[in-house]
């Protein structure tokens, strides 16, 4: 190898590590879920304390296993790629957050001004949940 390809190859990985560095510190996927909570429910919802633990907390146990594919996710999600073309696993990471969000927090009662506090449990978006959030009894729980 010469010196000029070795250089070329270094140079360029160090340009992609940067470039990871840059959209990871962008926000990635927990960036991406917070521009769904304001699309969904409006900028004002973000403000709602508690919300950012559910997004956290939702993060965290999709990314338990961290891949090239959940790598370029990540950048995707951090460059906002989503606003320029909404692929469709993005799509489904979004039915699949809003899903969870709405059957598994009061985060409708809060909007609507029937709750003081947000609440959540179990964000885990594939483990069956027995949370009344959206159930006719909920009122009568609480």
């Amino acid at each position: 190898m010469n010196k000029l390809t070795r250089r070329t190859l270094l140079a360029s990985g160090g340009a992609l590590v940067a470039l990871a560095g840059l959209g990871l510190a962008g926000g990635g996927t927990s960036g991406f879920l917070r521009r769904v909570v304001a699309d969904h429910f409006g900028r004002d919802a973000l403000e709602i304390d508690g919300l950012d633990a559910f997004i956290d907390d939702y993060t965290a146990i999709i990314s338990e296993n961290p891949s090239l594919k959940k790598r370029a996710a990540e950048l995707y999600f951090s460059w906002r790629g989503d606003r320029i073309h909404l692929i469709p696993d993005a799509s489904n990471l979004r039915e699949r957050f809003l899903q969870t969000i709405l059957t598994r927090s009061n985060i409708i009662a809060m909007r609507q001004g029937r709750a003081e506090r947000f609440d959540y449990s179990n964000p885990a978006p594939w483990e069956p949940d027995c949370g009344l959030y959206l159930s006719a009894f909920a009122e009568d729980s609480v």
